[in-house]
């Protein structure tokens, strides 16, 4: 079997476990209206199914008005998707999981490679 064949049929088992939904917005340059208000014209980079996965426990940030926990994790989608970068939104619009249904992350970074077999994504949720 071929490198290539074997990266196919993973993508094809990692896709079959993304049972989930996700959009990924860049959003752009905030400008500020008339009335104040901070407006952004997000544009969509993906919209389409996901997995979510917790990569780690949360790391508590102190900070001067309150503690912050910083929530880490690894969302794959399709290898195909493109124009990804650091500091894009990414939403999880449903899930098997009622709990991060409309969660909103950070993505950081992620995967890049030959025969990887889905883009996973290393993503931070903010809370305080």
């Amino acid at each position: 079997m071929s490198a290539d064949t074997a990266a196919g049929l993973g993508r094809e088992a990692a896709e079959a476990q993304m049972t989930d939904q996700c959009v990924i917005e860049d959003l752009g340059v905030v400008q500020t209206s008339e009335d104040g208000q901070d407006v952004t014209a997000p544009v969509i980079v993906y919209d389409g199914k996901c997995r979510v996965k917790p990569a780690t426990t949360a790391a508590i940030n102190p900070s001067v008005n309150a503690s912050a926990q910083t929530w880490q994790y690894k969302v794959s989608i399709p290898v195909g998707a493109e124009q990804l970068r650091a500091g894009l939104r990414v939403t999880i619009t449903a899930s098997q999981d009622p709990s991060i249904a409309g969660l909103r992350l950070m993505l950081r970074n992620f995967d890049r490679g030959t025969h990887i077999t889905a883009r996973r994504m290393w993503c931070t949720e903010v809370s305080r």
